[in-house]
């Protein structure tokens, strides 16, 4: 496989872990999101200086990882959701990064469509947004990612219908816990 590829994953891993670090200690929030940003760019690491075989394990070793600790992930950005409605003004003008990250984009859609339809506009947003970045890979670095190109549309439709579940579920117990909003 490409190095360059996982060191690029790495660098964006370590990005993430850094701002999940800073989030966690502005907001008294949970370390959890850091731990499994950790976990992924130990793992990547491992892939990076050592055989395959380690980084694939403690890739395995983050998923099973995550999902034991789904409901309480769950429960951290339900929080940081209600707490960012709860500071967000609806006059406030989007910035270009509020397409990409945030709830801002997400609560408007949501007030203006309900859960269910907001939750599809985001989730179609981003799969379109995830295809078009591992095309762009696949152009990048043919030799690893051509073979691979089904599987990686299969990936991110899975990885996207679950986004879509898990934000309708988060908009739609934030909408029932805040009934003023109606």
């Amino acid at each position: 496989m490409d190095i360059t590829f996982f060191h690029f994953a790495a660098l964006f891993f370590a990005s993430i872990t850094i701002y999940n670090l800073y989030s966690a200690r502005k907001y008294g929030e949970s370390y959890l999101p850091a731990v499994v940003g950790t976990m992924l760019l130990i793992s990547l690491i491992l892939l990076i200086i050592l055989p395959c075989q380690y980084g694939c394990i403690l890739f395995m070793l983050t998923g099973i990882f995550s999902l034991l600790n789904y409901k309480k992930i769950l429960g951290i950005q339900k929080e940081k959701m209600k707490r960012f409605v709860g500071d967000s003004k609806d006059n406030d003008s989007l910035k270009l990064i509020d397409y990409f990250f945030g709830w801002k984009l997400l609560h408007r859609w949501n007030k203006k469509y309900g859960p269910k339809k907001a939750s599809f506009i985001n989730s179609t947003i981003m799969w379109v947004f995830g295809i078009a970045i591992a095309y762009l890979f696949i152009y990048i670095w043919p030799d690893t990612f051509e073979n691979m190109r089904h599987s990686i549309f299969l990936i991110m439709t899975v990885v996207m219908i679950g986004f879509y579940w898990q934000n309708k579920r988060l908009l739609e117990s934030l909408k029932n816990s805040n009934p003023a909003e109606e």
